[in-house]
């Protein structure tokens, strides 16, 4: 889940280009997270840097710092179990056996 495009925030590096943090959170319950993934527009997907979490159940907190583009933008995020099985892509509604899909986030930056 993308909870964050922290464009108000701003980060100018040393090289003199500006990145925008992302982040969220991601989850796969016992089964535990292994790596996140991001991808802007339809470019490749990039691996997200993970915060431990505090224990084998709870949410992963995930960033990654974009190199700001401006104009408008869709982010799309995906995680990883921990044995490396991809979420589910495909978006299904909740009933009966859960939802699934992507997040997906657009911003005019």
């Amino acid at each position: 889940m993308i909870d964050t495009i922290a464009s108000n925030m701003m980060i100018v590096n040393a090289g003199g280009g500006s990145v925008v943090p992302l982040g969220g959170i991601a989850h796969a319950g016992a089964r535990g997270i292994s790596k996140v993934q991001i991808r802007v527009d339809d470019g490749p997907w990039r691996d997200a840097r993970l915060r431990l979490p505090l224990s084998a159940t709870s949410w992963v907190i995930w960033r990654y710092d974009w190199a700001f583009q401006s104009g408008r933008h869709t982010f799309t995020v995906r995680c990883f179990e921990g044995d490396g099985t991809s979420q589910i892509g495909l978006e299904a509604p909740p009933h009966p056996s859960g939802a699934t899909g992507l997040d997906r986030k657009s911003a005019m930056l």
